[in-house]
């Protein structure tokens, strides 16, 4: 080979090797295949992303139309407009992509350029293919090389920075690359997003940002890494949520508050209950107006910033934790919001503790009231010190509440998860009200030994309908209903308690779900007798044919007349309750009628029935179980 030897030879380039090294318009030059490059652009995009590799690639194609200027920029036998049209040429020519001018508006004022608009287009550009084969297709315009070369080359002509943007690219899957090319103080509003395109800091400079960055996320990260070590002490301590607030409260100055889903306020530091009140009914109807928040965010309110973010326990939001800045107060959100993800994880930690120990109390408790019902011990002071160990006084009158439920047909819940739920619910309940209560869980039902020492102002009945609100609020789709015993002085008679509360639930119903063993009368004392066979006569002898080849006809006749008795013969009420028309519920009374061959007028026959049908609901109350 010669030693000099030309290899293209064109007006704008001119390529030769000269000592075996390659040149271009005398610069020495390599030879890069666009597979490297797509390479790179990869590599660039994995390790420092898209926005930085953005800016990246921009300056690099930046740099080389400003030196392809050169070329041009002298050439007094040249136009302007004709020096500015070589640009596309000599990329075409270096293999960029073919390039081609589609449209322009210039105005120059002597050798001031006045106005500038270039359109174009990009055919086979190499760097949206190589976008293509190494990443598939982009989502926005991906030739930042190419247009930074057009961007140096015009505005290098200009003497004004001229920034060059992509329309569409086919990058993006487009047949070609539409650009359009304006300065950069006429690109209006559009500008902002493109002054990455000439900042032209040194890659020194850069290292040195980054530097600087890097250095006050460390700072941060230790800072949070700190007080996450010290909240983590707290738990292993064994202390409470309160002594986590104390820690975050005196290291960032900030009240801090946590609240339950039912924006109860747990615990708070750094605020008093009256600085809180306009927080806390702002942020109220917040959350009414809007979705759960299910991440940390910022909430702006009339009294000032909240940074919000939830605790979870069991994959659900058990409440929240709050930073409260007042309006003069700017959160600084990049440290702030490390902190309370971490104060929110100790929290659910510390209720995850706390639920496990209350759990673990509740089944020791469930048993211990299964070993009483179930006799295991012979004498009233053996239990009563036994009890002692849970701090609970049964020295005193006591009660059984027996919770029975039923689930609807619209209940999507997992049957133990719904259990394991209503127990939960019941039990947080009384530990919300402070009262120390014997709960054990039977298939559908609960059973209760509520000592009447632990019902603080209220009585039986009325903590019972507070209870059933309780479920009804927290419990969608199931039905419960009560039935309480009479106030018990012996311990030792748990298991009759027990079958005092069975016997008065069973007369419980959606109309009225709380029934007192009491309220049985002359029927709780028969049915504590256990003389079955004798009540079984009773019903036989009294109700006659309607109880004879018991089928669902007769049952649903039986559940009539027993409605129309309690209501006292109030057609109306029964009719309603009955879901039946008053034609309808009479034509059922007529068959009632036909078949006991009695006048259910009669005072006398209709107390019998009543008492007849009563004790049916409880021996056999099976039959009437929807």
């Amino acid at each position: 080979m010669e030693p000099n030897q030309v290899l293209l030879n064109h007006d704008l380039l001119r390529i030769f090797q000269k000592n075996d090294l390659l040149y271009c318009n005398n610069e020495r030059s390599v030879i890069i295949p666009t597979l490297a490059f797509g390479v790179l652009q990869r590599d660039l995009i994995e390790n420092i992303g898209i926005e930085r590799m953005k800016s990246f690639f921009f300056k690099y194609g930046w740099h080389l139309g400003k030196e392809d200027a050169k070329a041009v920029i002298d050439n007094d036998s040249l136009s302007f407009a004709e020096k500015i049209e070589y640009g596309p040429k000599i990329h075409a020519l270096k293999g960029h992509a073919k390039s081609k001018i589609t449209d322009y508006q210039l105005e120059i004022d002597g050798n001031k350029v006045k106005s500038i608009r270039y359109l174009g287009k990009w055919e086979k550009s190499f760097e949206a293919a190589q976008h293509i084969e190494n990443l598939g297709k982009a989502e926005e315009p991906v030739c930042f090389t190419l247009t930074g070369y057009a961007s140096g080359y015009v505005s290098a002509l200009i003497n004004e920075v001229v920034i060059f943007k992509e329309l569409q690219c086919e990058g993006q899957g487009a047949p070609c690359c539409i650009w359009e090319g304006l300065r950069l103080t006429e690109w209006d509003e559009k500008g902002e997003e493109l002054q990455y395109s000439h900042k032209e800091l040194p890659v020194i400079k850069e290292l040195e940002q980054t530097y600087q960055k890097l250095l006050i996320e460390k700072n941060n990260l230790s800072f949070v890494t700190k007080i996450h070590a010290d909240l983590t002490d707290e738990v292993i301590k064994g202390n409470n949520i309160q002594s986590v607030l104390d820690i975050v409260n005196h290291q960032i100055n900030l009240p801090v508050i946590v609240e339950n889903i039912h924006h109860q306020v747990l615990a708070k530091k750094g605020i008093n209950v009256e600085q809180y009140k306009p927080f806390k009914h702002e942020f109220n109807d917040f959350l009414k107006k809007n979705l759960p928040i299910k991440n940390t965010m910022v909430i702006h309110l009339p009294s000032g910033s909240r940074l919000v973010t939830p605790i979870f326990l069991d994959e659900k939001i058990i409440g929240y934790c709050s930073f409260l800045y007042s309006n003069e107060n700017i959160p600084n959100l990049d440290i702030d919001s490390m902190i309370i993800g971490r104060v929110s994880n100790i929290c659910s930690l510390l209720f995850f503790k706390e639920k496990t120990e209350l759990e673990s109390m509740e089944r020791v408790k469930g048993h211990f009231l299964e070993e009483i019902i179930s006799g295991k011990y012979v004498s009233a002071s053996e239990i009563i010190r036994k009890a002692g160990f849970l701090n609970l006084n049964l020295t005193d009158c006591y009660y059984v509440l027996y919770l029975s439920y039923q689930v609807t047909k619209q209940c999507r819940e997992k049957e133990l998860t719904l259990h394991t739920n209503i127990f939960e619910t019941v039990s947080s309940f009384f530990n919300e009200k402070q009262s120390n209560v014997l709960i054990s869980q039977r298939a559908d039902s609960l059973l209760l030994l509520i000592p009447e020492n632990q019902l603080k102002v209220q009585n039986i009945e009325k903590n019972t309908h507070s209870l059933l609100s309780h479920l009804k609020k927290h419990i969608k789709n199931v039905s419960f209903l009560a039935g309480i015993s009479k106030a018990n002085d012996n311990i030792v008679d748990a298991a009759v308690a027990v079958e005092e509360g069975r016997s008065a639930v069973r007369l419980s119903s959606r109309e009225k779900p709380i029934t007192s063993f009491d309220e049985l009368g002359v029927i709780g004392v028969l049915i504590n007798e256990h003389n079955e066979k004798a009540l079984r006569k009773i019903i036989r002898d009294t109700l006659g044919k309607l109880y004879e080849n018991l089928d669902s006809n007769k049952i649903e006749l039986i559940e009539t007349l027993y409605h129309f008795l309690v209501n006292g013969g109030n057609l109306e009420q029964t009719a309603v309750q009955l879901a039946l028309s008053i034609s309808g519920l009479r034509y059922r009374l007529n068959k009632i009628t036909d078949l006991l061959k009695q006048d259910l007028r009669n005072p006398q026959v209709s107390f019998q029935l009543l008492i007849a049908l009563k004790v049916l609901k409880i021996i056999d109350y099976h039959l009437f179980e929807k």
